[in-house]
């Protein structure tokens, strides 16, 4: 009894999300055909939808886009901010390589930098909200030189383009040096059965603020597996939630239909 009572004792203490928002890796082209559909889904959405992602191709694309340019102000007039893609490649920590074919860190920060800037000069007289930084390391680094290069990027979007909001996502739970380096970190992109069985870090479930965790779950095939994800994903502490029937190998380019989605909207907005 001894044991089990210091167990209890020295347990983190558990926060627990109360009003969420729906937060959406909006991988779908507004120019036509379903895209357009819903992004305009996605602004009629708000408040309980707050963040969503463009993302053209695997970043700003190669060229201004109209239809973005449209959807983004039409989604940021809703109140819904719009955070652009931006692929790290792990900064090369992995062997990925830029478009230019190079793995350097500093080919890296290069691409990301620029891609940042991209982003801003072509939609951010639309009202882009900030940056969404993928395939981001999760783990410090020997003397966080991991954790640095994101503190880094994120340190430099905010100084170029004032009240930028930053997210970075491992997909994978991040260690605790990671908390100043974005505003946001999502913790968690995968299955809902891998999310059934998935624990939060401590530091996540006993963090004051749970609008700085986002948990992405997919192939979630009924509303009430949905409903239980949504219900997990409050007592795991996240602000932000996205939960779709979707699957790979591209679980965000569409969004769930119905009374699921309405449900979703409901549940995570209240």
């Amino acid at each position: 009894m001894l044991v089990l009572g210091l167990t209890a004792a020295m347990a983190p203490a558990r926060a627990s999300a109360g009003v969420q928002h729906l937060a959406v890796p909006a991988y779908f082209d507004p120019g036509g055909g379903p895209g357009s559909t819903y992004w305009t889904r996605l602004a009629q959405g708000a408040p309980a939808v707050g963040i969503s992602v463009a993302n053209p191709g695997n970043g700003p694309g190669t060229a201004f886009d109209q239809s973005y340019a449209n959807a983004i102000r039409a989604a940021a007039q809703a109140g819904v901010r719009v955070i652009g893609y931006v692929d790290t490649g792990y900064f090369g920590t992995t062997g990925r390589t830029t478009r230019g074919g190079q793995t350097s860190t500093s080919a890296w920060t290069a691409q990301v930098e620029g891609d940042v800037d991209t982003w801003y000069r072509w939609y951010g007289g639309y009202g882009l909200a900030g940056i969404f930084f993928d395939d981001a390391q999760n783990v410090c680094g020997t003397g966080n030189a991991y954790v640095n290069l994101y503190i880094a990027v994120g340190s430099y979007t905010k100084q170029r383009h004032a009240g930028a909001l930053t997210v970075d996502n491992p997909g994978a739970a991040a260690d605790q040096c990671y908390s100043s380096a974005a505003d946001v970190l999502v913790m968690f992109e995968g299955t809902y059965a891998a999310y059934t069985s998935w624990s939060a870090p401590s530091w996540e479930l006993s963090s004051a603020d749970p609008n700085r965790f986002w948990h992405l779950v997919y192939a979630t095939s009924t509303q009430a597996a949905m409903e239980n994800a949504v219900a997990l994903s409050k007592q795991r502490n996240a602000g932000y939630l996205y939960v779709t029937d979707d699957d790979l190998p591209n679980p965000w380019d569409t969004l769930p239909a119905g009374a699921y989605w309405s449900d979703e909207l409901s549940r995570t907005g209240a």
